[in-house]
């Protein structure tokens, strides 16, 4: 449980840092276009960023969900085997 736990934790992290560098780069090579790019509003207009916010929030909130219970059921364990 402990291995599987950790093991997550490393593909997490290693997600995050990821995403972060990907993120990163979009950002630099944004920043560095010129006036003439194109312009995106058509796409982006649709987009509710609340939705989006809450969509993110949900997922968050239901990891927490997921930790919670598996430190939970990890102290029942314990206490049902004496330790």
């Amino acid at each position: 449980m402990k291995e599987t736990l950790q093991r997550v934790r490393t593909n997490s992290m290693r997600a995050c840092i990821g995403i972060t560098l990907a993120t990163a780069s979009c950002f630099a090579q944004a920043a560095g276009e010129s006036a003439g790019a194109a312009d995106l509003s058509a796409l982006t207009s649709g987009i509710s960023m609340g939705s989006t916010a809450s969509a993110i929030i949900a997922a968050a909130l239901t990891l927490v969900g997921v930790y919670a219970t598996l430190r939970g059921a990890k102290i029942v364990l314990s206490l049902v085997k004496g330790g």
